[in-house]
């Protein structure tokens, strides 16, 4: 069972529901939250059947600042990610005076980051209305990055919010609403949010930030929807095989989720949609995921990527009082426990048989045990996440790994009474009950299950040691096993596929790739995924190069120097 690493939920999530009409009213006493509507008018597809624009409204209540103060914001570049920032027009901003002049400035917010923030010329107080067009590329090239940003085909579009959402620049709770309208559009048109489908409203206030991290899919998407779980989908494009059993699949293990945790979110959206570079790739989003497929992707492929990113519905990362670099230095818990549990609770519930479960497990721990940056400590891994692909795969290959360890752990302690899965349930009912989930509940709980050599064991791996779970952690069905197993090489300087162009530097003598034909000052020409390459050791890397007035392919294996790594075998 073949997975590729997601992109991290950052944020943890709120309850929300897919209703149609009103959120939920203020308790007795409480004046309500302000709102929030947005609306999506798709234009009608062109000849190719590519929806050329959308035309947005956005109707936010609250809105009090101070002249020269933020009022909205939109990504240009979200975690690597190029938005449609640059394809807005037609902007206006109203209030119940009219025109609200505002003046538009680009903040960069780190190496991966940049936001444009749009301030106000004068003071306003109370509604503001924005309408603008989003324009949508239908050439542009498929990307190995997450899939935030805007595309169309077969007569639909998709995008996650931070990609075409202009949003009020604030921490406030709006009851939030999506609406479609396919006046423009024409017949047939039908729209999904992460709120769900059709025209739908949040169940809570949400911040900015959940609009944004949620995922807009119109036109004539294929859906599928489980009401009476909470559970639906939708996907453009024309899959390989039949998305509804998949979806029937994932229904399924959603609901022995809601079981195992003990509750079950209102709702939760998988969106789907083609990518031939990045196939089998997803990202996080509220309450809600988004993944890719090719022309030959296969359901068990798949199985992972969804069984990962539902548990989000449920885990995700660490509270803190000081965001530090998104959620990043905390992914270790969120990204650490979903991994580890996307093959162990599908495997209970018997959605994957044991092979499956194996050759999860398996990717992860030989990715992991011959990973050259195995020792980075956690505090370094939100400076060289979306840098090196070798780090970002660390908080879910060690985290998953750590947890595993402690679960051995916490049940040899106990003489098997109790498990990692009761400290876990126990973090997540004080997050349902307004507490806080931080890593010091974590400690707390840890100390009470292990003492001091639990702390240790925890800090140690922040530190970057090398997790080893003990051989039977998995149950007595599986053993630990050695392996020669090839570190992960491109053969050239990482730092290359970063530049613009992408020369390649540092070729090493005798690599894969020299061997193959690749030169030092090659132009790369095309993207890939390297998460998902990491993980196989069999895998091809197939690079387009330019080489004077020459266009060239180099295919080999990104592979280097065998060293011994660590596997689990079924027992006899």
């Amino acid at each position: 069972m073949s997975h590729r690493l997601t992109a991290p939920i950052l944020l943890a999530a709120l309850p929300v529901m897919a209703m149609c009409g009103v959120a939920h009213a203020a308790p007795p006493g409480e004046a309500p939250a302000p709102g929030i509507r947005v609306t999506l008018a798709p234009a009608s597809p062109d000849a190719g059947q590519h929806v050329p624009y959308v035309d947005v409204t956005v109707v936010a209540e609250g809105m009090a600042r101070a002249a020269g103060e933020p009022l909205f914001r939109l990504p240009l570049v979200a975690n690597t990610v190029v938005t449609s920032a640059e394809q807005v027009s037609g902007l206006t901003m109203t209030d119940r005076q009219g025109t609200v002049p505002a003046r538009a400035a680009d903040v960069e917010e780190d190496a991966s980051n940049r936001t444009r923030v749009w301030r106000a010329a004068r003071a306003v107080d109370g509604t503001l209305t924005l309408r603008y067009r989003v324009a949508i590329d239908a050439d542009a090239p498929p990307l190995a990055l997450p899939q935030y940003e805007m595309r169309t085909e077969l007569g639909g579009f998709s995008a996650a919010g931070n990609a075409f959402l202009i949003l009020p620049d604030d921490a406030v709770s709006r009851r939030s609403s999506v609406h479609w309208d396919f006046s423009a559009y024409g017949s047939g048109g039908s729209g999904v949010s992460s709120l769900g489908l059709g025209d739908a409203a949040s169940r809570e206030p949400l911040p900015s930030s959940k609009l944004a991290s949620m995922y807009y899919m119109g036109g004539r998407p294929g859906t599928y929807s489980a009401e009476k779980d909470g559970f639906f989908a939708a996907w453009q494009g024309t899959p390989p095989f039949p998305m509804p059993p998949l979806m029937a699949w994932a229904a399924g293990l959603h609901r022995f989720y809601g079981s195992f945790f003990g509750y079950a979110p209102p709702s939760f959206g998988v969106f789907g949609r083609t990518n031939p570079r990045n196939p089998g790739s997803g990202i996080g989003l509220t309450d809600s995921f988004a993944f890719t497929f090719n022309n030959t992707s296969k359901p068990a492929e798949l199985r992972s990527l969804l069984a990962h990113e539902m548990l989000h519905a449920w885990v995700n990362s660490l509270d803190t009082s000081m965001d530090t670099a998104g959620g990043l230095d905390r992914s270790w818990f969120g990204e650490g426990l979903a991994v580890h549990y996307q093959r162990l609770l599908p495997y209970r519930a018997g959605l994957i048989s044991a092979e499956d479960f194996l050759d999860d497990l398996n990717e992860t721990a030989g990715r992991y045990y011959t990973n050259i940056k195995i020792n980075v400590p956690n505090a370094e891994i939100p400076a060289g996440f979306w840098r090196d692909t070798r780090i970002r795969v660390l908080p879910y290959d060690r985290g998953s790994l750590y947890f595993a360890a402690t679960d051995a752990a916490i049940r040899k302690a106990s003489g098997g009474q109790r498990s990692l899965d009761d400290l876990v349930r126990t973090m997540l009912s004080e997050r349902r009950a307004g507490k806080p989930m931080d890593e010091a509940l974590y400690r707390r709980l840890l100390h009470a299950e292990l003492g001091n050599a639990g702390i240790s064991a925890f800090e140690a791996m922040l530190k970057g040691a090398t997790v080893l779970p003990p051989s039977d952690a998995f149950g007595p069905g599986f053993h630990r096993v050695e392996k020669p197993l090839q570190r992960f090489d491109l053969g050239f300087d990482p730092a290359a596929l970063l530049a613009r162009p992408k020369i390649v530097r540092g070729l090493i003598p005798g690599s894969n790739a020299e061997q193959a034909g690749l030169r030092e000052g090659d132009e790369i020409l095309n993207t890939f995924s390297q998460d998902g390459l990491q993980g196989d050791q069999q895998a091809f890397l197939t690079l387009d190069v330019r080489r004077g007035g020459q266009t060239l392919q180099v295919r080999y294996r990104p592979r280097g120097e065998t060293v011994s790594a660590y596997q689990w075998e079924a027992s006899r």
